[in-house]
């Protein structure tokens, strides 16, 4: 998957969004279809008169009859299966990974390639019945039909592959954690947005959302051109992914906006119901926790994909923290002061679910306490208080809920690792 540019307008991004959408990948395959069909006439002066003699009469009407019949029910099956296993998915992982699933472009294309034969057989059915073809036409198209029933093979027997891992909560962490990775690594590369590092504080006019919603994009380039004209700064105080409302500001301007300058500011951030993966990469890690604290739920009871989801955090965490230790991208917004990421909030949203649903049980606890472990030791200092931090806490809570002195023993030799670790 390509990584997601941190600093886009909102047109880029609509343009992303679009592109990720089901019904967009198979209208493309659908107009593929329609000209394929339509255009095989031109293709005629290039076909030898014996192949075309060979051509008996209704073999082409034939061909495209069963590829139409048989596309729309492999079309509905494909889409009754996909359906399935995104139910399957939000039951045993989270609702939030089915979006994740739906975007996959590997499924998308199986069931575009589909339709789009569908499509294919029935305006080359149609062009048939009203004589657009000659006969060499006729063998053009019984061609193309040849290498579109090649082509169904061919993704048919991929897909069957591919159903089998979307119903895997290995495969659905997998593709999580990649989404996770390509939008932390983007933040790791401009760490501001594109912008300038805001001060901890921001003073000036503050300007907040006229709704309720989160946070899904920020237009840093359009930020930038209102800074300009008006010969001021803006300071962010919504990042993507943070939940806007009326009572939070958006900004701190450096001057008092009027009513068309703070339309454009509010304009600047699209709100939505659902947060979003591409600039927010604490998102990525909150859904692998939901899946982490689902699998250690006690009508599960799965502590083997708790201690999985605990090894991809700690994967995850350690590539951020070595990309942000690299020399950041100039900006190219140096009038939007944007705050970076905090790495107390990265730890709390990949553990801070799972301190509290692994205090029972040991074997994940061990887990966790080696990860936070390795993480305070690979980090830079902020990354080892808040290893410290979650280990005194999930020791606290396995203090009371492990009835075995010995293991409560082990459990605090691994916190006394974290403990020790560089400050």
């Amino acid at each position: 998957m390509t990584r997601p540019k941190a600093v886009s307008s909102r047109l880029d991004w609509i343009w992303e969004q679009l592109t990720r959408r089901l019904w967009f990948r198979v209208g493309l395959y659908g107009i593929a279809a329609v000209a394929t069909a339509l255009v095989a006439v031109w293709a005629t002066p290039f076909v030898p008169a014996s192949l075309a003699a060979r051509i008996r009469d209704g073999a082409t009407w034939d061909i495209l009859s069963i590829l139409a019949s048989s596309m729309l029910m492999v079309a509905t099956f494909a889409l009754g299966a996909m359906v399935t296993a995104f139910a399957a998915a939000a039951q045993s992982a989270t609702p939030r990974a089915t979006r994740v699933l739906i975007e996959d472009p590997f499924s998308q294309n199986v069931l575009s390639t589909f339709l789009g034969a569908f499509v294919f057989s029935m305006v080359g059915l149609v062009a048939l019945g009203l004589g657009y073809y000659s006969r060499a036409g006729e063998a053009v198209l019984l061609l193309a039909s040849g290498l579109v029933t090649a082509l169904v093979l061919v993704t048919f027997f991929g897909w069957l592959d591919q159903l089998v891992n979307m119903v895997r909560l290995g495969a659905t962490v997998a593709k999580i954690a990649t989404r996770a990775e390509s939008a932390l690594l983007s933040r790791a590369a401009a760490p501001h947005l594109g912008g300038r590092r805001r001060p901890e504080r921001p003073t000036g006019h503050a300007l907040a959302a006229r709704e309720t919603g989160y946070v899904r994009h920020l237009d840093m380039p359009a930020l930038q051109r209102i800074a300009e004209a008006a010969g001021g700064e803006i300071a962010v105080a919504s990042l993507p992914g943070a939940l806007a409302s009326p009572a939070r500001a958006l900004v701190h301007t450096s001057w008092r906006p009027d009513d068309d300058a703070a339309a454009a500011i509010r304009a600047a951030f699209t709100l939505g119901q659902e947060r979003s993966f591409e600039q927010d990469p604490r998102f990525g890690l909150v859904v692998l926790a939901e899946i982490g604290s689902r699998a250690l739920s006690p009508g599960i009871n799965d502590p083997g994909t708790a201690i999985g989801v605990i090894a991809v955090q700690q994967r995850l965490l350690t590539l951020w923290a070595e990309a942000r230790a690299e020399e950041a991208e100039a900006p190219r917004c140096p009038l939007v002061l944007v705050p970076p990421l905090d790495a107390r909030n990265l730890f709390e949203d990949a553990f801070e679910p799972l301190t509290r649903d692994a205090a029972p049980l040991l074997e994940v606890g061990l887990g966790l306490q080696h990860a936070l472990a390795a993480l305070a030791a690979v980090g830079p200092g902020d990354f080892a208080r808040s290893a410290r931090r979650l280990s005194a806490k999930a020791m606290a809570l396995a203090g009371e809920a492990l009835p075995l002195e010995a293991d409560r023993a082990r459990l605090q030799a691994a916190a006394e690792k974290v403990a020790a670790g560089p400050l």
